[in-house]
């Protein structure tokens, strides 16, 4: 038996899923010291398959910058207690290089999870980050591509250097697809109710917030008014920027084309929103939401600075799956959304490989691997995942 800690933030409810299939491994015991997200949901109790420790993390303000504490990193460097211990990898929590320090003197495995980069990278935050990662056992990245820029540019140990994909429980999803399909009265209703037509309108899916740029998004509808009429955004979400993209709509003449729907947590509520949407637009800073649309049929269109973007933008494969626009460049990203508004076949054959791609690459399994794989720094056995 494999005892693991594994120490984050907080405890999200997509994660959720994944976590109870590397729990419900054969050999696994899996820990989780987390706190609560402050953005999301409580996760429900009854859904939680592994042991779950509520484990705080506090701020420390030092002038502009604010570093961060979890007693719980230390703690769990036991090992009566644990065979392989397992970090965010982030350098701003003052907790996390006693714990590498204290799991070294312990000789107990212990890997760091994270991105291996940074949206605001500097040459101190690399160095910081790299310090760190080189004092764990191993890294365990979200992508291929990271893992390998890690290797090639940073020196780090092939055989010490792990990927998990990150992914979501794609069956929710599918479910909802399936159930309202099952109802083509009701879906008719419901997007003849609100004006939603595939061929007009387009999907975002997101917290608010200024760096994901739905201004664009709004800027664009405004533009493609006149190449398409009546075209639409779907804005599924809330956050701080919701009032000042309202009053952009209105100023650009475009409230009615802008449609809030406020935050949908339910796949059951947001299928029918996105089942009526032609496309998934992020205009930048795009993540796990991209999975979800994705999942739904969407194609997705988003900026092709991958470095500004989130891990989960190496799912998106341009002319594929989805279509990338120049940074930067607004009437780019317009044109990229009349290309797949009006093209139907491009459309329909985007909308396929995007269900493909999440159905078989970017998979719960395939993520899971990734953290079964960090299990060989113990005892050198690789193991192959077992789903139920």
């Amino acid at each position: 038996m494999i005892r693991i800690a594994l120490t984050q933030p907080d405890i999200r409810p997509y994660r959720i899923p994944a976590y109870n299939l590397l729990a419900a491994q054969p050999d696994i015991e899996l820990h989780l010291f987390a706190g609560q997200a402050n953005d999301a949901p409580n996760p429900d109790p009854d859904a939680i398959r592994f042991h779950f420790h509520h484990a705080p993390v506090t701020p420390s303000h030092f002038g502009p910058a604010t570093l961060w504490n979890q007693p719980a990193q230390i703690e769990v460097v036991d090992p009566d207690r644990f065979d392989l211990v397992i970090h965010s990898w982030n350098a701003r929590y003052r907790t996390l290089r006693p714990a590498l320090d204290k799991a070294r003197r312990l000789g107990l495995p212990t890997v760091v999870r994270g991105h291996g980069y940074s949206k605001r990278d500097s040459r101190l935050r690399v160095w910081l980050r790299n310090r760190l990662g080189r004092k764990a056992s191993g890294i365990l990245l979200y992508t291929h591509p990271l893992a390998d820029r890690m290797i090639e540019k940073y020196g780090f140990d092939r055989d010490r250097v792990f990927v998990s994909q990150n992914a979501i429980d794609q069956s929710p999803i599918q479910e909802a697809r399936k159930n309202w399909l099952s109802r083509p009265g009701d879906l008719k209703a419901f997007h003849e109710e609100h004006r939603l037509d595939p061929s007009r309108c387009v999907a975002f899916v997101s917290r608010l917030y200024r760096e994901n740029r739905p201004d664009l998004l709004v800027s664009a509808i405004a533009e493609l008014q006149e190449r398409i009429p009546g075209c639409q955004a779907v804005i599924v979400g809330d956050g701080p920027e919701r009032d000042a993209l309202a009053r952009q709509a209105a100023e650009l003449g475009i409230a009615e084309h802008v449609r809030f729907t406020g935050a949908l947590y339910s796949e059951q509520d947001l299928a029918p929103w996105l089942m009526g949407c032609g496309l998934f637009c992020y205009p930048e800073n795009v993540g796990l939401s991209l999975l979800t649309a994705m999942g739904f049929g969407l194609p997705v269109i988003t900026a092709d600075n991958t470095e500004s973007q989130n891990p989960e933008i190496v799912a998106l494969r341009h002319q594929e799956n989805g279509l990338l626009y120049a940074h930067g460049n607004p009437p780019a990203m317009a044109h990229a959304i009349a290309k797949v508004l009006t093209d139907r076949p491009l459309r329909e054959s985007l909308s396929a490989e995007a269900m493909r791609t999440v159905a078989e690459d970017f998979t719960l399994p395939n993520m899971v691997q990734g953290y079964l794989d960090t299990t060989r720094l113990v005892d050198g056995v690789k193991r192959q995942l077992v789903v139920p």
